[in-house]
Parts: C-alpha cells; structure tokens; sequence
C-alpha cells in the first residue's frame, strides 16, 4: 500500500513557491546559478542523512547516485543558456522521481519517512516550472 504524507507534501509546495516567487521577478541569467547550486545541494541532505544515522554503507552510494546532481549544475560555464536551464530541468525532474522511488533503490537509514514527499514535490514543481520558462522563451524567441 503506497502510503503519502500530505503534510510534507503541503510544506514542499509552499517552499517551491517561495522559491519561485523570489526568483521569478529577476532575470533568468541572473537566476541560472541560484537554480544551480540548489540544484547541487540536494545529493548533500542524503549524505547528512546518512551520517545522522550513522548508515556509513549508504554513503558511498549515495555518492554515485548524486554524481549527476552534482556534475549537471558544474556545466553553466560550457552550454548556452538556454540549454542549461533544459539540463537544470531535467536534473530537477529526474531528482524528483529519485526522492520517490529511493527507498526501493537502496535504503538510506537516515532518511526521514516524509522526505520523498517534502523533496519530491520542490525538485519535480521546480523542474516543471523551468520546462515552462524555458518553452515560453522559446516561443517568444528569446
């Protein structure tokens, strides 16, 4: 039975609007590192996690599971723009689906029951939301 914690869920929500709210007024270029290094942090709260518990057997892997969150937002200064917000994108997304589905990949002993909710839902929504950025860019051939 898949069970959710629509609390987490709730508070993630919020958190993804505030974030979007704070940076959606300023200049995509200005924003592309915020939305980096955010990006970037994610695989850390895993590794905290981990450690918390104690869990050292976690830890290597999680260190092979976040090499792309940590290698994608490191490429700003080799792409355009433009296709760095599509990689951002994706890299949200895709940590997104890897909050929800971790536990069945492995178990981190230190990660909190509610996390795939609370994370899950910012990386997806801010991942969706610079697919929608980036499109409505494009079409006004910006």
């Amino acid at each position: 039975m898949l069970t959710m914690n629509l609390f987490a869920l709730v508070i993630g929500i919020f958190i993804v609007l505030l974030i979007i709210g704070f940076l959606h007024h300023k200049p995509i270029k200005s924003s592309v590192s915020t939305y980096a290094w955010l990006l970037f942090t994610f695989p850390f709260y895993y590794f905290a996690f981990a450690l918390y518990a104690q869990d050292y057997s976690a830890l290597p892997i999680e260190l092979v599971a976040g090499g792309i969150f940590f290698t994608a937002p490191l490429m700003v200064r080799y792409v355009k723009v433009e296709l760095f917000l599509k990689l951002l994108a994706g890299g949200y997304i895709l940590h997104g689906i890897y909050d929800v589905v971790h536990n069945l990949l492995f178990v981190n002993l230190g990660t909190p029951v509610w996390w795939p909710e609370f994370c899950g839902i910012i990386d997806i929504l801010l991942g969706v939301y610079l697919v929608v950025y980036v499109r409505k860019a494009d079409n006004n051939g910006q």
